[in-house]
């Protein structure tokens, strides 16, 4: 009988713990259609998808709407190298937030998808291009 407690206090341990909300990475997708999904999921709209392509170092991009647009990397040296560019570049200046993840960009202008917003139910790290001031 012990046994048999030990093992259900176990389970409902995993429950908990896999149950603690999104991981801080917000995970890997393995294309567009997938984060596009995952997107939608945490709340993100996407009624209006048109996969681009046209992302500079990405595998895959498309845009939800002229507002959103997510990318696909193969990995995070990808992500990265995206968000060095964007930030010495003049293009930073009015961007809005970026959510980011392992391989992966969620790029809004905050007009109706918050980066901070998503990070809640998508996990992954929220990214300022903001000047500080």
């Amino acid at each position: 009988m012990k046994r048999v407690l030990n093992l259900a206090a176990v389970v409902v341990m995993a429950g908990f713990l896999g149950g603690c909300g999104p991981g801080e990475s917000g995970g890997n997708f393995e294309d567009v259609d997938e984060l596009r999904e995952a997107f939608a999921d945490a709340g993100g709209t996407c009624d209006d998808w048109n996969q681009t392509d046209t992302v500079a170092g990405a595998l895959q991009s498309g845009e939800c709407s002229s507002t959103s647009q997510l990318s696909v990397f193969k990995d995070a040296s990808g992500v990265q190298y995206q968000i060095t560019e964007v930030k010495k570049s003049d293009r930073a200046e009015g961007m809005g937030d970026w959510l980011t993840g392992e391989n992966w960009i969620i790029a809004t202008d905050g007009s109706t998808e918050n980066a901070t917003d998503l990070q809640a139910e998508f996990g992954g790290q929220v990214v300022s291009f903001k000047e500080a001031g």
